[in-house]
C-alpha cells in the first residue's frame, strides 16, 4: 500500500496494512489499541470446555431457558455488574460499544447533540450531524481543556458525547469532575464511552452506578481482555426512557453464545487483569520515553494508558518510515472533521518488539 492509498481513506486503512512489505520482514502492529497480553487463559479454557462438552447448545438460539427474561446474555451482564458493583437491571448487552453508538446516533438524530473531539472515528462518523467541540487549530489538547469544553457543551446541548479515557489522545477526566458536570446540568445527558477505562488502573473509577439519571456509560470486554474479535459490550444508564428506546432497537439475541462464553469467563477471572495491568502500564511509560526522545515532549500527549499520541502536522513521513521497519501505527489526518493530525501507537509487549521500535525510531 502506498501513500496515495492512505490518503484516499485513512479512517479505513488505520495505518495497519503491512501486506506490501518484503516477505520475511517481521511486522509489528501497534495500530490497534487492544490488550496485547490477552485473551485471558481462563476465557480460552472456558471456550474449549464448552465446545468439548456443550457444542450441541449452538443449535438453538442462545437461551439458557425458554423464558426470555433468562436469556444467556444475562450471565454476561451479571458478570459485568459484579465487576462494576452496579445493578444489572440498569444495563443492556450489545455487540461491543460500537453497536450502542450506532443505535444512539440514530435515536438522537433530531436532537441537539455535541461531540467533544478529538474522538473515536466511528463516533464522529455516526454523529456526523452533531456539533463538534475541539481545541483551537494548532493547539495541543489537555485534560483541563477537554473538561472545559464538556462543561460548556452541557450547558446548551441536550446530549453530549465523550470518550473517557479519550480515544485517540488518552486523556482521562476524573470521575468526580464528570459527575459534577452531570449534577450541574440535569437537562443534558452525558454519553460516556469508557472502552479504555480499565487501562487507567485502580485510580480510575467508572461512572456506572452514579446516582444520576442524565448519564449513559458504555463499556466492552474486547479491548480490555484482548479479544476484540468477540463483540460483547454493555450500556448502563438510569435514564429509563432512553434505555428502553435503545433496548427496542436491539435484536432478540444481542450476543452470540460463543461471545458470552468467552466474555463472561474473562470478567469472572478476578486475578488476570490486575496482574497484566502492571506490565501494561510499565510498557506505556516506556513507550512514552521512546517517543519523547524521537519527537520531543511537545509532540507527545502525556497519558497514563497503554497507547500514546504523537502530534504531527504531516504524519505521513513518520508513518512511511515505521512501515519500512515493519511497524504500523494508527494514522490520523485533518480529515474527517474533528480529527487532529498525528499517529497513535500502542505499547509493545515484549523486549523484541521494543527493540524493533527503538531501532526504527533511532533511524527516524
Amino acid at each position: 500500500m502506498n501513500r496515495l492509498d492512505l490518503q484516499r481513506d485513512p479512517s479505513e486503512v488505520q495505518g495497519g496494512d503491512l501486506t506490501h512489505l518484503p516477505h520475511g520482514l517481521i511486522t509489528l502492529d501497534l495500530g490497534l489499541c487492544t490488550n496485547r497480553l490477552g485473551p485471558p487463559p481462563a476465557a480460552i479454557a472456558a471456550l474449549h470446555d464448552f465446545l468439548d462438552d456443550h457444542a450441541h447448545r449452538l443449535m438453538p438460539p442462545p437461551y439458557e431457558t425458554p423464558r426470555p427474561p433468562y436469556r444467556a446474555d444475562r450471565r454476561y451482564l451479571q458478570a459485568f455488574a459484579d465487576r462494576l458493583d452496579v445493578d444489572e437491571q440498569d444495563m443492556l448487552a450489545g455487540r461491543g460499544v460500537t453497536e450502542f453508538l450506532v443505535i444512539l446516533a440514530r435515536l438522537l438524530r433530531l436532537s441537539n447533540v455535541a461531540v467533544i473531539t478529538p474522538e473515536y472515528t466511528e463516533t464522529m462518523r455516526r454523529f456526523s450531524y452533531a456539533d463538534f467541540h475541539g481545541p483551537a487549530d494548532g493547539v495541543k489538547d489537555t485534560v483541563d481543556m477537554r473538561l472545559q469544553r464538556l462543561r460548556l457543551a452541557m450547558r446548551t446541548y441536550n446530549y453530549v458525547v465523550l470518550s473517557n479515557p479519550s480515544n485517540p489522545l488518552g486523556h482521562y477526566i476524573p470521575r468526580v469532575q464528570l459527575l459534577q458536570a452531570c449534577l450541574d446540568n440535569p437537562h443534558s445527558v452525558l454519553i460516556v464511552d469508557e472502552e479504555y477505562i480499565a487501562f487507567q488502573g485502580t485510580t480510575a473509577l467508572s461512572l456506572a452506578g452514579a446516582d444520576v439519571t442524565n448519564l449513559v456509560v458504555l463499556q466492552s470486554t474486547g479491548k480490555t481482555y484482548g479479544m476484540t474479535g468477540t463483540r460483547a459490550g454493555m450500556l448502563w444508564t438510569r435514564h429509563t426512557r432512553l434505555r428502553q428506546a435503545v433496548q427496542d432497537e436491539l435484536p432478540s439475541w444481542p450476543l452470540s453464545l460463543l461471545d458470552i462464553i468467552l466474555a463472561t469467563a474473562a470478567l469472572q477471572d478476578s486475578t488476570w487483569l490486575p496482574g497484566v495491568l502492571t506490565q501494561i502500564n510499565a510498557d506505556g511509560r516506556r513507550l512514552q520515553d521512546l517517543l519523547t526522545a524521537s519527537f520531543g515532549a511537545a509532540a507527545v500527549s502525556p497519558a497514563d494508558i497503554h497507547y500514546r499520541y504523537v502530534h504531527l502536522s504531516d504524519p505521513y513521513p513518520a508513518l512511511d518510515h515505521l512501515h519500512a521497519h515493519g511497524i504500523s501505527a494508527r494514522l490520523f489526518t485533518r480529515t474527517p472533521r474533528g480529527s487532529v493530525p498525528g499517529l497513535r501507537l500502542a505499547a509493545p509487549s515484549t523486549e523484541a518488539e521494543f527493540k524493533q521500535l527503538a531501532t526504527a525510531l533511532e533511524a527516524l
